[in-house]
């Protein structure tokens, strides 16, 4: 019975900070900032496009934390609407994508891969039995 009331403070909790936390207009600048400042050695940002391709990207970002520790990630997909708003200050363009950029603790880009390709079904379950 008492853990009622503590897991309903945390769904409340939880739902207060994500409606504090989810910004309506997202500066990249700014998110990779706040992210290399709570890492130990930078930020590796995805860029994505909604759909399959997001699910990949994910993926990519996952296989690439595991290689890089100390850096947190930032995944960031949206609708092909807002991306311009991402790829601008980033010099990317709509053929760069998924992108993968690596930044320093100083928010400072260190290497990117553009265009990044899923590796195929077979590659994928090598590389989730290797990350477990």
């Amino acid at each position: 019975m008492k853990r009622i009331p503590v897991m309903l403070n945390a769904v409340i909790a939880t739902t207060a900070l994500a409606a504090v936390a989810a910004p309506t207009t997202f500066d990249i600048k700014n998110e990779v900032m706040a992210k290399a400042q709570q890492s130990e050695k930078g930020v590796i940002m995805v860029l994505s496009t909604r759909g399959d391709v997001a699910a990949n990207a994910a993926f990519l970002l996952a296989s690439q934390i595991k290689e890089n520790p100390g850096f947190a990630p930032l995944l960031v997909i949206a609708e092909q609407e807002k991306l311009q708003n991402y790829m601008q200050p980033l010099a990317l363009t709509g053929e760069a994508l998924p992108a993968m950029v690596f930044f320093d603790k100083s928010g400072r880009e260190l290497n990117r891969v553009i265009a990044a390709q899923p590796a195929s079904g077979a590659q994928q379950r090598m590389l989730t039995a290797a990350l477990r």
